[in-house]
């Protein structure tokens, strides 16, 4: 019987994870843009809906298991076999919960398509689910090169099938069909590339601490799952497929980016604060993080929201334009979910998983009564209540639940100061010139010229206020 310790990432391995994450959200866009094209809003909207209820089974199959593997300063061999049978054997479980449920669900909203679309979704929850602890093990042994490739390389396989099929024809086939491959390929090569392989389960082990960390982890992403994809869900009750496509691409166009930053990154931070050694400590790493996020996450959501139209009419074409209506409110929770992420790994780091949950449950119960109270009011009204719900989580948390960690929000917010006054004013000034002097021109023109003045703003305010900021990126990104 083997025992692993967690390794902290090495600086080689963390810069290729970080690569190949961006090479990920490359992909991801070009695919966004490629798919835009072959495939209509409508095709995109069924897919989904959906992808709506279908992603609970995801938060299922994974328990919290990976989250709970993650942080445990060691795993003997019996811990990680086990892990590795429950997440196969709850993935498995929520594939055919999915199943299940396909032809209820599609009654409900009275398209048959959906049937096909969950039944196309639904083994990529058990592939992904079985795939967990590899990815885990590459992760703890610092095997993050490994763990970029298997990563990328199912990205990418899943996106030129997709294309292929959409090319004959296939429409929201594509879209159904590209996760569930990506699940596969991701699957085979992290089985290779891992030295560790499970054996049957076994008695004995350990688990009460992971089962627990990991339970009250589930309910966190199964509320953060909840709340996410309510304004789906309640945008369906009222609005057409192709709204329902308008509502989702601006939810992936807003999110994707900063999405691919908080995976490698939270899969390098948990690591790096685990040894240190008390809440002064993990604070004072944590306010070094949040303002590596928050640079290019602030940095993406300002030029967005300034160029949203112009910008998703060069990248998606015209039939999207309307996706762009509701970019800037979405932006808006998106800043707060940036400025929460530190929280969720200093909840993790400290191992205050229950502190965690009730500091989600606040919010997240917020954003989905308000979603639902409001559905009838319009798709835009959903999007109002998903921002105010964001603004209510990382309120809790900075007020009443984080100082329990012994970690100053204070700390935090600081971090913050600097690219919210950079981001935010050169967002002001972009927005005002290409009202004032842009909306006339054709789209590729207006984007350039106005992503041109957002660019002056930003270089003449960076030095002014972010040049400390700027070395202890530098210093950061060295060190790590």
């Amino acid at each position: 019987m083997t025992t692993t310790d967690v390794v902290a990432p090495r600086r080689k391995g963390a810069f290729f994870l970080l690569g190949a994450q961006w090479g990920r959200y490359v992909s991801q866009i070009l695919g966004i843009v490629v798919l835009a094209r072959l495939v209509g809003p409508a095709d995109f909207g069924i897919v989904a809906l959906g992808a709506s209820l279908a992603g609970l089974a995801a938060v299922l199959g994974d328990f919290g298991l990976s989250m709970a593997a993650l942080r445990a300063p060691s795993l003997d061999g019996r811990q990680r076999t086990n892990l590795f049978w429950m997440n196969a054997g709850i993935g498995g479980l929520a594939a055919a919960v999915v199943v299940a449920i396909a032809h209820p669900f599609a009654a409900v909203f009275d398209d048959d398509r959906l049937v096909t679309v969950l039944l196309l979704l639904a083994p990529a929850f058990l592939l992904r689910s079985a795939s967990a602890q590899f990815r885990v093990e590459l992760n703890r042994s610092g095997r993050l090169g490994r763990l970029a490739v298997a990563e990328l390389t199912g990205d990418l396989s899943g996106l030129v099938v997709a294309v292929i099929v959409a090319l004959f024809g296939g429409g929201y086939l594509a879209l159904a069909l590209q996760g569930t491959l990506a699940a596969a390929v991701t699957l085979v090569l992290a089985l290779v590339l891992t030295p560790w392989h499970p054996g049957l389960p076994r008695r004995g082990a350990e688990m009460r601490g992971l089962l627990t960390f990991g339970g009250n982890t589930f309910l966190v992403h199964a509320l953060n799952y909840a709340s996410t994809n309510v304004g789906t869900l309640m945008i369906a009750r009222t609005a057409t497929d192709q709204v329902i496509g308008y509502f989702n691409r601006a939810t992936q166009l807003v999110n994707l980016p900063i999405d691919q930053l908080i995976t490698p990154l939270t899969r390098v931070v948990i690591p790096h604060l685990a040894d240190a050694p008390g809440p002064a400590e993990v604070g004072a790493r944590l306010s070094r993080f949040q303002t590596v996020l928050c640079y290019p996450a602030f940095a993406y959501l300002s030029l967005f929201v300034a160029t949203a139209r112009p910008a998703i009419e060069v990248v998606l074409g015209p039939a999207w334009a309307d996706a762009a209506a509701f970019v800037p409110v979405l932006a808006v929770a998106a800043v707060f979910q940036t400025l929460g992420y530190p929280q969720y790994w200093a909840f993790v780091s400290t191992g205050r998983s229950l502190i965690l949950l009730a500091s989600e449950a606040v919010g997240r119960v917020a954003m989905i009564a308000l979603a639902v109270a409001v559905s009838f009011q319009g798709p835009m009204a959903v999007a109002f209540a998903i921002a105010a719900g964001q603004i209510l989580l990382w309120a809790a948390a900075a007020v009443v639940f984080l100082p329990r960690t012994g970690v100053r929000s204070s700390v935090l917010i600081r971090a913050a100061l600097a690219p919210v006054a950079v981001f935010g004013a050169a967002w002001a000034t972009a927005t005002l010139a290409d009202a004032a002097f842009f909306t006339p021109l054709d789209s590729l023109a207006r984007l350039s010229c106005t992503a041109g003045v957002w660019a002056i703003v930003v270089s003449a305010l960076i030095p002014l206020l972010a040049r400390r900021d700027l070395r202890l990126i530098a210093a950061t990104i060295r060190r790590r």
